[in-house]
This record gives C-alpha cells, sequence and structure tokens, in this order.
C-alpha cells in the first residue's frame, strides 16, 4: 500500500492489519530520505551533496530571482544523475541489492552527518565553492578590525524533514506576498549573532526571544541582523563558548519596505501598514529590524559560520594581538582599556579591542559605544576600573 502526497508527489509506504489480526509489510519501503527503490534512492535530491551557489555582486542584496539565491541549488544536477544511474547499474550486479543500498545510504548519510554539530545541518567542507563564499565574505566584513579571526567551520542548513521543509515553504510564501504587496520584496542576506545553544535552538524550533539585544540603543523590539557586508556588528553580539569559538548565522531576510527606528526605540511593530520592518539608517542601515511577530516567517537560516576571533598562537604570545588603545581626547576611554584588559579573560579582551576600534573609526557613538562597553564587562567591573582610574 501507498500513500501519495498528490500537491508535493511525495510517497509513502504503509503497511496494515487485516481483521483477522495478520500484519502486512511493503517488500519496498519508501518514506522520504528512505527509499530502498534503487532509481529513487540513487538519485533523491535530498541525498546527493548540495552546494551553495551564492552570486555575489553590485546587486548582491536584490534576491528576487530565486536562481540567484537559493543557497539550496544543485550544481552539475545532470551529471550527478549519470554518476548516480551507472552506481545503480553497479548495484543491480552485486547481489543482493538491498544490502547494497543499505551499505549506500549509510554511507551517504555519514559523508554528510557525521561531524555536524547542530540538527538539520550539514558541514561545508573547505574545498567547496559555498564554503569560500561565506568565508570571503565573513572575513573580509570584519576587516582589520577582527585581524586574526580564524574560522573553524561553516554549516549549511539542510531541509530534508517536513517542518523544515515548510518553515521554508513558508519563508517563500511571504516572500511572494511581499512582492504582491510592495512590488519587491527586498529580500537581503544578513547576519543574526547568537550563542552555540541559540544556534542548536533556532535550527530546531526556529527564531525565538533573542537572550543579547544592543541595548538600550536598539532599535525596536525586535531581532537584530547586520547588513551581509558588515557582520561586524552582530559579531559584537555574538557569545563565546566553552572552544572559545563565537557563532554567527547567515539568514536571507525579507525585508520588504523599511522605516527608520530611532536607537531606544521601544517600537515592537511596523508604525504603519505601509512599512514591514525597520533600519537604523535608511540610506546606510548598519542593523536591520524584523519584528518579533515575524521572526519565523520574514528570516530563514541559511549557514552557520562559527570562528575564533584570535588565532591560538595569540593565546600563547599573551596579548601580541591586543595592540591597539583609544588615545587623544579619548584618554579616560585609553585609561580604562588598559585598566580593564588586565582583568578580563581573553575573549572579553578580544570583543573590547572589536568595540573600540569600531569607535575608533567612527562607526558608532559614544552612548552606544558605552552601551555595548558595559554589555561587555559588566557594570560591576566597569564601576572598579572607574573607581582605580580616579584613585
Amino acid at each position: 500500500m501507498l500513500e501519495i502526497e498528490l500537491d508535493a508527489g511525495n510517497q509513502r509506504s504503509i503497511a496494515w492489519i487485516d481483521v483477522n489480526g495478520k500484519c502486512f509489510f511493503p517488500v519496498v519501503f519508501i518514506d522520504g530520505n528512505r527509499n530502498n527503490d534503487n532509481t529513487l534512492e540513487s538519485c533523491d535530491e535530498n541525498s546527493v551533496q548540495v552546494e551553495i551557489e551564492i552570486r555575489v555582486g553590485e546587486n548582491f542584496g536584490n534576491l528576487e530571482d530565486s536562481n540567484c539565491w537559493d543557497l539550496n541549488k544543485f550544481e552539475n544536477l545532470n551529471k550527478r544523475k549519470r554518476d548516480c544511474s551507472e552506481s545503480v547499474e553497479e548495484g543491480k550486479t552485486e547481489g543482493n541489492s538491498s544490502n547494497f543500498n543499505d551499505a549506500k545510504r549509510r554511507k551517504i548519510v555519514g559523508n554528510e552527518f557525521q561531524s555536524a554539530r547542530w540538527p538539520h545541518v550539514r558541514i561545508l567542507r573547505g574545498e567547496e565553492k559555498g564554503h569560500l563564499i561565506v568565508k570571503n565574505l565573513f572575513l573580509s566584513g570584519l576587516g582589520m578590525l577582527n585581524h586574526g579571526a580564524k574560522i573553524t567551520s561553516i554549516h549549511q542548513c539542510v531541509r530534508t524533514g517536513p517542518l523544515d521543509k515548510a518553515r521554508h515553504a513558508m519563508f517563500l510564501k511571504q516572500m511572494d506576498i511581499t512582492k504582491i504587496a510592495r512590488g519587491d520584496s527586498n529580500t537581503v542576506f544578513a547576519w543574526y549573532a547568537t550563542s552555540a545553544k541559540g544556534v542548536e535552538s533556532i535550527l530546531k524550533h526556529g527564531f525565538g526571544m533573542p537572550g543579547r539585544v544592543p541595548g538600550p540603543q536598539g532599535h525596536g523590539n525586535g531581532i537584530h541582523l547586520s547588513p551581509i557586508q558588515s557582520p561586524l556588528y552582530s559579531a559584537m553580539l555574538s557569545e563565546t563558548d566553552e572552544n572559545d569559538e563565537k557563532h554567527i548565522i547567515l539568514c536571507r531576510v525579507t525585508l520588504g519596505k523599511c522605516e527608520k527606528v530611532e536607537a531606544g526605540s521601544q517600537q515592537s511593530n511596523p508604525s504603519g501598514a505601509e512599512y514591514d520592518s525597520g533600519v537604523d539608517d535608511l540610506k546606510n542601515p548598519k542593523w536591520y529590524v524584523v519584528w518579533y511577530a515575524n521572526m519565523n516567517t520574514h528570516v530563514l537560516p541559511e549557514c552557520v559560520v562559527s570562528y575564533i576571533p584570535m588565532n591560538l598562537s595569540d593565546r600563547v604570545n599573551g596579548m601580541s594581538n591586543v595592540n591597539w588603545v583609544p588615545h587623544g581626547s579619548n584618554s579616560l576611554i585609553a585609561k580604562l582599556f588598559s585598566n580593564l584588559k588586565s582583568s578580563l579573560p581573553l575573549p572579553k579582551i578580544q570583543e573590547l579591542q572589536t568595540l573600540c576600534c569600531a569607535y575608533k573609526e567612527g562607526k558608532m557613538g559614544k552612548d552606544i559605544f558605552m552601551t555595548n562597553l558595559r554589555s561587555i564587562v559588566g557594570d560591576d567591573v566597569l564601576r572598579s576600573a572607574i573607581n582605580n582610574i580616579r584613585g
């Protein structure tokens, strides 16, 4: 007996018990990713290696054409199908085809997911095109402000389960709705910072209330994401785990029509029916704000980038990479930096250095700088440092 989903074409084998209590089981099992039919098993698109393809250029932010931004697009699929057919023919000549398919399935699953840290992802290998693109985007966005940052892994989201597929379909549907309403869905890539536990929760259950936001200077009550070219801002909000790693999620975001939201605003929804999301600056945004009510329909995770802010060798060499201190008119901040770096663990010092560099380059105001400073070091430590400076 076979159940067929007419909308998607998915098939599932069904076992049953007759009126006499006799059990009947299908000879061939077909169920999504688990499929013992030779042709379907070998050529299932969910089983082949998927690769990221991101078109980077002047129109990177314009993602209306799904062929340009679909991170799960298969490359050279025709070639792989031919390889699949050849494997099927070989399998037919090797005795028991069922055993062959079981072994092959285990091999595929093992290669894809055996080292994945989180659910519903696979590791992008260093030689894959997607890995290189995401790595370059991230490191170039950090620039010299976090020189020496080392990417430890990049995980790509895969959508093989029914819930993951439903979330993906919901995002695409929302993008279509926004495009019809606004003329342009304004779908972009953006970075979202969280902790290791936060990554796992998002991949399992979707977005929830964030554990860390830009503080009182946040632009409304929503999740804050930084533009694709500016991962630095989100990186400052990410939390270091027990392995000294930080994690940041590359997402697709449907912004629709944006409105400016002032720093410190308590706005929780669009101010009018003509708006969909918020930004801190309409011309040169540093933050995209997706309201909490929309976070699981307008934001779709694509990749998780894990990195260490400084090379391990820098830890052995002490503070060789902490070589900039604010000076001149910011003498109080310079003294604070010198005082704090002697009492903070290395990951906190790295965050403090990044924050000071951003402030030095004029990428944030003094109020935002102080808010982030308090968030990094804590009020008690900051108060103690100020008292030490004042004597």
